[in-house]
C-alpha cells in the first residue's frame, strides 16, 4: 500500500538539493499512509538515491502520461502508479502481479512484494555488520518494530543467526590463549 499509493507532491516529492546541488526524490509517509501508522506515527522522510532522479523524472514526464487513458473530463491522476482507466491507485493484486512478474522475468525466481521485505531484512542481517541503530532505522522505514523485523522478516537459518556469537567466542578464546 505504501508504494502503490504514492502521490506526486503529497507523499512523493522532488527535492532540489540546495546544499549539495543534487536533486532527489523523497517519500514522506504520514501515519495515515501505512498499515501500522497508528502505532508508529509519521515516518521520517526517505530520500531516494540522487542517481535515480533522472530515471524517475523520465518516467513521470514521458512514460506515466502514456499509462493513463483518461477522458477529457477526468482530471489527471496524482498517483505515481495508477489504473489506466480510472486514475485510481493500483490495486493490491495488480501491484502483486507486476512485482511478481518483473522479479521472475529478471531473476527467474518466484517472489512477491512481501517476500521482498523479507529479502531486504535477511540480506542486511546476513551480509552486513549493521548496528542496532541501523537495524532500528530500517525497521522504522519499513513501518514496524525491531522485534517484528526479527520475528517476521528475518529468514536466516538458525546457524546463520548464531554465527556472530560463535565468531565472538572464538575471538575471545584466541585472545585468552595469547595472554
Amino acid at each position: 500500500r505504501t508504494f502503490r499509493e504514492l502521490q506526486l507532491d503529497k507523499n512523493f516529492m522532488r527535492v532540489d538539493g540546495e546544499s549539495n546541488g543534487e536533486n532527489t526524490w523523497v517519500i514522506r509517509h504520514s501515519a495515515d499512509d501505512y498499515k501500522t501508522g497508528a502505532t508508529y506515527g509519521e515516518r521520517p522522510p526517505l530520500p531516494l538515491l540522487p542517481s535515480l532522479t533522472p530515471a524517475i523524472d523520465d518516467f513521470i514526464e514521458r512514460w506515466r502520461p502514456c499509462l493513463l487513458r483518461n477522458s477529457d473530463d477526468m482530471p489527471p491522476s496524482s498517483f505515481l502508479f495508477h489504473q489506466p482507466k480510472t486514475g485510481n491507485p493500483l490495486s493490491a493484486n495488480s501491484m502483486y502481479q507486476i512485482v511478481s512478474r518483473c522479479c521472475y522475468k529478471y531473476k527467474e525466481k518466484k517472489t512477491n512484494p512481501h517476500l521482498l521485505r523479507d529479502m531486504i531484512v535477511t540480506h542486511v542481517r546476513k551480509n552486513s555488520d549493521a548496528s542496532e541503530k541501523e537495524l532500528e532505522a530500517l525497521a522504522l522505514y519499513m513501518g514496524h518494530s525491531v522485534q517484528m523485523q526479527r520475528d517476521s522478516y528475518d529468514r536466516r537459518t538458525l546457524e546463520q543467526k548464531v554465527m556472530p556469537a560463535v565468531s565472538l567466542m572464538q575471538s575471545i578464546n584466541s585472545v585468552d590463549k595469547q595472554q
